[in-house]
C-alpha cells in the first residue's frame, strides 16, 4: 500500500484558504504537521505586518517602531491563535460527540492555525479608506469561515454547538488580541497596535 506523500507548505496555504474539506481532515489528523501550521500562523499574522512596515515607510516613524511591527505582532498573533484554540479545545471537547471528546488539543490548534491564512490580505489595509475597512472586514469574515470549517473537522461538530465553541473560541482570540496590543501601546509600542485600528478595531 503506497503512503499518502504529505501536502507541501504551498498546498497547505492554498487549500486552506479556499476552504478545501480534505485540508481540515488532514490537517486534524496524525499527519498533520505542527510545524507548518505554526509556520502558517506566523506567515498569516505577517499580513499586517506588511501594512505596519508600510505605514512607517509612509509616516516616518522611528524604526524600533518598524521593528516592533513587524516582530511583535506576529508574536501576539500566534497568542490570540494559541489562546483561541485552547478556548475550542476546553469548550468544544464537552460538546463533542463521544467518538471525538478524546481529540487532543493540537490537532485543534493545527486546524486553527491553518485557519488564520485569510490574514495574508491584511496587507491591503494599507489602501485609502472606505477600502481599508472593507479588506479588514472581509479578512475577519474569511477567517471566521474557515475556522468554522476547522473546528467542524476537528471535533465533528454541528449547528448550534459549534457556534457556542466558535464564538468562545473568537472571543478569547478577540480578547487577547486586542488586550495585548492596548498593553503595548499604553507603553509606547504604538506601531504595534496602530494597524489594526487602520482596519477598523
Amino acid at each position: 500500500m503506497r503512503t499518502k506523500a504529505p501536502r507541501s507548505f504551498k498546498t497547505r496555504l492554498s487549500d486552506a484558504a479556499l476552504l478545501v474539506p480534505s485540508h481540515d481532515r488532514d490537517a486534524t489528523g496524525s499527519g498533520g504537521s505542527t510545524g507548518q501550521a505554526v509556520a502558517i500562523a506566523f506567515v498569516a499574522a505577517l499580513g499586517f505586518g506588511v501594512a505596519t512596515f508600510l505605514g512607517w515607510a509612509f509616516s516616518g516613524s522611528p524604526l524600533t517602531g518598524l521593528v516592533a511591527g513587524l516582530v511583535l505582532e506576529p508574536l501576539v498573533t500566534l497568542a490570540a491563535w494559541l489562546g483561541g484554540s485552547a478556548a475550542a479545545w476546553l469548550v468544544g471537547a464537552r460538546l463533542a460527540p463521544p467518538d471525538a471528546r478524546g481529540r487532543r488539543f493540537w490537532p485543534v490548534a493545527r486546524a486553527l492555525a491553518f485557519a488564520q491564512t485569510p490574514n495574508l490580505v491584511g496587507a491591503l489595509v494599507i489602501l485609502p479608506p472606505p477600502f481599508r475597512g472593507g479588506v479588514w472586514l472581509m479578512a475577519r469574515l474569511w477567517m471566521l469561515a474557515s475556522s468554522s470549517a476547522a473546528i467542524r473537522e476537528a471535533l465533528g461538530l454541528s449547528g448550534g454547538r459549534l457556534l457556542v465553541t466558535l464564538f468562545a473560541s473568537a472571543a478569547v482570540y478577540t480578547a487577547l488580541l486586542m488586550g495585548i496590543f492596548w498593553v503595548l501601546s499604553s507603553i509606547g509600542v504604538g506601531s504595534v497596535a496602530s494597524v489594526h485600528g487602520i482596519g477598523g478595531l
